[in-house]
C-alpha cells in the first residue's frame, strides 16, 4: 500500500496550509469532493420549481412576475460567470470555489428569511452569482486535474452532481408539499454549501493554474500525488503549451481562436435553447397543463424527471470516453427532437381531456436523451477547447453566454406558454433541436482521449 503524503500547500491568499493528500485513487477523491459545487448548482436551480407554487400564494405573485422570481438566479449566474475569469485567474480554481461556497450559504439563509418578493429576488440573485462562479470553475478544475483517458468521466461527475442536486431539490419540494413551507426548501441548501467550503480546505489547487503563476515546484508535487507517478513529461507539455499559447486577450475573438469560441458558445446556446430548463424550473406548472390536479402530484411527477435525469447522466459517464462526444451529441439531439415533437402532439390531445401520462413519458424521454448528450458534454467540451493561457477567459465567455441564454429562455417561458400554448411551445423547442443536430454535425470536433494541450484546434 502506498503511503499518504503530507505537504504544505498554499491557500488562495498565499498562506501555507498543512494538508493530508489522498494517496490511492486521489484524482477520484478530489473530483468527487469538488463536484459538490455541481450539487449546489442543481439544488439551487431546481428548488424553485416546487417553491414557486407556494411563494405565489404567500406573496400573491402575479403570473407576469413568476418568470422574474424564477430567473433572478439566472441573472445572478450571468454576472457571476462574467466576473469569474478574473477571480479564477487571480485567486485560482480552488479560491473561486471557496468564494462560491460562502455565497451559497449566505444567500440560502437570505432566501429562507425573505420578507417580500424584492428580498427573495435579491437573495436568489446572489445564489445565482455563486452558481455562475461554480458552474465555470468546477468543470474547469476537474478538466485540469484529470488524466486525458479519464477526463470525460471525471468532468462529467460535475454534471452528475448537478442532476443529483436537482433530484434532491425535487425530493425536498415533495417533502414540504403538504405544509407548503418554501422557506425550509431554501434553508436546506445552506448545508451542502458549508460542506463544500470545508472540503475545499483539503483539496489541491489546479497544477495548470500553478504553472501559469510560475509555481512549478508545487504543481509538480500535486501532479505526482494525484497521478501516483512521475509527472515530468506532463509538466513539460503544460509549460510548452503555456509558452506557445501566450496570446493577447483580444485574440480570443480573433480568427485564431474563433473555431473554439464558436463550438463553446454554440453548444451553450443549444443546451439552453432546446428548452431543458423550462422543464426543470417549471415542471409542476407544465404537469398541471397535463392534467395533474394537486401540487403534490405535480411535484411527484417532477421527482420522476429528476430520477431519469440522474440515471441517464450516470449512463453517460461510462459512454463519453468510450463512444465519444460527437456520437452522443448527435444521438441525443435527434432523440430530443423526436421527443419534443411527440410531446407537443400529445399535449394537443391533452387539451381534449385525454390522459396526460403520455405527455409525461415523452418529457421523460426528452430528459433521458438530454442527459446523455448536451447535459454533460457541453460542460465538458467548453473546458477542453481553449488553450491554457486563455482557458479561464474562454470558458467564462461560454458559461456567461450559457447563463444569458438560460435567462432569456426561462424568463420568456411563462409568456410563451400563455400565448402559444403547450403544443406549439414544445414544437418550437423541437425545431431548435433540429438546428442543434446540424450544428454538431458541421462544427463540433471529437476530443475523446486527447490531452488538453493537444485539443487546441484552430
Amino acid at each position: 500500500m502506498e503511503s499518504k503524503q503530507t505537504f504544505a500547500r498554499a491557500s488562495p491568499g498565499g498562506y501555507a496550509i498543512p494538508c493530508l493528500m489522498l494517496s490511492i485513487r486521489s484524482v477520484y477523491g478530489v473530483s468527487a469532493l469538488s463536484a459538490l459545487a455541481g450539487l449546489l448548482f442543481g439544488y439551487d436551480t431546481g428548488i424553485i420549481s416546487g417553491a414557486i407554487l407556494f411563494i405565489e400564494k404567500d406573496f400573491l405573485v402575479p403570473v407576469s412576475d413568476i418568470g422574474w422570481v424564477v430567473s433572478a438566479v439566472l441573472l445572478g449566474a450571468l454576472f457571476g460567470s462574467a466576473f469569474c475569469s478574473q477571480i479564477t485567474d487571480r485567486l485560482g480554481r480552488k479560491g473561486s470555489l471557496l468564494i462560491a461556497s460562502g455565497l451559497f450559504v449566505l444567500a440560502s439563509l437570505g432566501a429562507a428569511g425573505a420578507h417580500d418578493i424584492p428580498d427573495l429576488i435579491f437573495s436568489r440573485f446572489f445564489l445565482g452569482f455563486a452558481i455562475g462562479i461554480s458552474s465555470l470553475t468546477a468543470p474547469l478544475y476537474l478538466a485540469e486535474i484529470a488524466p486525458a483517458s479519464k477526463r470525460g468521466f471525471l468532468v462529467s461527475l460535475n454534471q452528475l452532481a448537478v442532476t443529483l442536486g436537482i433530484l434532491i431539490a425535487y425530493g425536498v419540494n415533495y417533502l414540504f408539499a403538504e405544509s407548503g413551507n418554501w422557506r425550509w426548501m431554501f434553508l436546506i441548501g445552506a448545508l451542502p454549501g458549508g460542506v463544500l467550503g470545508i472540503a475545499l480546505l483539503f483539496l489541491p489547487e489546479s497544477p495548470r493554474w500553478l504553472i501559469l503563476k510560475n509555481r512549478k515546484g508545487v504543481a509538480q508535487r500535486i501532479l505526482n500525488d494525484i497521478r501516483q507517478a512521475d509527472s515530468s513529461e506532463e509538466l513539460s507539455e503544460i509549460e510548452h503549451s503555456l509558452k506557445h499559447d501566450a496570446i493577447s486577450w483580444t485574440q480570443v475573438f480573433s480568427q485564431t481562436l474563433r473555431p473554439a469560441l464558436i463550438v463553446a458558445i454554440g453548444l451553450a446556446f443549444f443546451q439552453q435553447a432546446t428548452g431543458i430548463n423550462t422543464i426543470i424550473y417549471y415542471a409542476p406548472i407544465i404537469f398541471r397543463h397535463a392534467g395533474f390536479q394537486s401540487s403534490s402530484d405535480a411535484i411527484l411527477a417532477s421527482v420522476m424527471i429528476g430520477t431519469v435525469n440522474v440515471i441517464f447522466t450516470i449512463i453517460s459517464l461510462f459512454l463519453i470516453d468510450r463512444v465519444g462526444r460527437r456520437p452522443l451529441l448527435l444521438i441525443g439531439t435527434f432523440g430530443m427532437m423526436v421527443s419534443l415533437f411527440l410531446c407537443g402532439s400529445i399535449f394537443l390531445q391533452v387539451d381534449r381531456s385525454l390522459d396526460g401520462s403520455l405527455g409525461l413519458l415523452s418529457i421523460l424521454a426528452f430528459i433521458a436523451f438530454f442527459a446523455i448528450s448536451l447535459g454533460p458534454i457541453m460542460w465538458l467540451m467548453i473546458s477542453e477547447v481553449f488553450p491554457l493561457e486563455h482557458r479561464a477567459l474562454g470558458t467564462s465567455l461560454a458559461v456567461c453566454a450559457q447563463w444569458g441564454f438560460n435567462f432569456v429562455v426561462s424568463a420568456s417561458f411563462p409568456d410563451l406558454l400563455h400565448f402559444a400554448g403547450t403544443t406549439y411551445t414544445f414544437w418550437f423547442y423541437g425545431l431548435i433541436c433540429l438546428f442543434a443536430f446540424w450544428f454538431i454535425a458541421k462544427k463540433v470536433p471529437e476530443t475523446k482521449g486527447k490531452k488538453l494541450e493537444a485539443i487546441q484546434f484552430r
